[in-house]
């Protein structure tokens, strides 16, 4: 009883942080042209693109876009957006915006409950105010997949802890629909349970854990059929990255060549801040979910500087490791750390808004 309305009261709070954030966070579209316009932007325009026309097997032949496509951009969230947009009829931009506010609400309430259950009790009303009102929760809100993915995330950690096996079979499945990431999760979680089957002599285990990431290859080899189907090209996604600029390096190469050309300073000091996390949530022995930003964060450095942030800071494991920073800190440190990083979420919001390069 008493825990249930614990879980209530996390409800309850989670639902009231998350309604003030969007609430904020839609005002502030008012002076840029409104909500939809001022919030689609970059990728989003991919995303509508698909959400109309679906997956074209040619490039554009147009300027800007010439000899692009968007085979990059996973079907699960504009395939979702679009049903809505058929069952709504809304605009494209409207409906990829109403799944993710919509849904963000589910996102934060899982990400607070797994954060009481595996990480800490203490700061668990701590977390949802810093993943509704921190600088990079603008990610959740607008028309990308990071709320989605948040959210099979969470299912996916949550889910290997308990071991039940057959929804996260379904959840591996459903995120390599989402992002090519998706497979890296699957495969750290996969790796997590039979590293812990073979420390117990658990064959039973073992091949258990071995099945998410069978599932997820499936889920990828479906997009990749789908791919060979329209264009001849099972990696289209993959080939297509090099357009953008996006091609394999020894990770720390990006580096180098950013800080010795002088470009791209903003993804560097992303990267450091990144590592410093990433070394600081292996200290705090929180092995599964600093091994999962690990993983994407190697990748992701792998094809550039670009967008580390996004895939970093803007992952609800990653404000789970930022709670750490108020351990043993004073309310005041608290207070104070928390209102400075609301005011840098209005002013990134803006950013965005205003087209700035400089975060994004």
């Amino acid at each position: 009883m008493k825990k249930d309305l614990y879980k209530n009261k996390i409800f309850l709070f989670s639902f009231i942080i998350s309604a003030l954030s969007l609430a904020i966070f839609d005002l502030q579209t008012i002076p840029f042209g409104g909500l939809t316009y001022s919030t689609c932007k970059w990728d989003c325009l991919w995303y509508r693109d698909i959400i109309l026309h679906g997956y074209r097997p040619q490039t554009y032949l147009v300027p800007y876009q010439m000899g692009k496509a968007a085979w990059p951009f996973f079907p699960l969230f504009p395939g979702i957006a679009a049903s809505v947009r058929y069952l709504t009829g809304l605009s494209a931009e409207a409906s990829a915006l109403l799944v993710n506010q919509a849904l963000f609400f589910l996102m934060v309430t899982v990400s607070a409950l797994y954060y009481r259950r595996f990480i800490s009790q203490s700061k668990c009303y701590l977390f949802i105010i810093l993943l509704c009102l921190a600088p990079f929760s603008l990610w959740y809100k607008i028309q990308y997949t990071e709320c989605i993915y948040g959210i099979l995330t969470i299912f996916i950690l949550y889910l290997t802890r308990e071991r039940k096996y057959m929804p996260l079979f379904v959840c591996a499945f459903l995120v390599t629909l989402t992002r090519p990431t998706g497979i890296l999760l699957v495969g750290t979680c996969s790796g997590y349970l039979m590293l812990n089957a073979l420390k117990t002599r658990d064959l039973n285990g073992f091949l258990n854990g071995a099945f998410p990431v069978m599932i997820a290859s499936l889920g990828l080899s479906l997009y990749m059929l789908y791919l060979y189907y329209l264009t001849g090209d099972a990696l289209a996604f993959s080939h297509m990255q090099s357009n953008w600029g996006r091609y394999f390096r020894f990770p720390g190469a990006w580096i180098i060549d950013s800080i010795t050309h002088r470009h791209r300073i903003n993804g560097v000091i992303s990267a450091f801040i990144d590592m410093f996390f990433l070394y600081y949530g292996f200290r705090k022995r929180m092995y599964l979910e600093t091994s999962v930003l690990l993983v994407t964060f190697l990748v992701a450095l792998s094809s550039g500087v670009d967008s580390l942030h996004r895939y970093i800071m803007g992952n609800p494991l990653f404000v789970m490791i930022f709670c750490h920073i108020f351990d043993n800190k004073s309310n005041n440190f608290r207070n104070y750390t928390v209102l400075c990083l609301f005011f840098l979420n209005m002013a990134i919001s803006a950013m965005w808004f205003n087209n700035s390069h400089y975060f994004f």
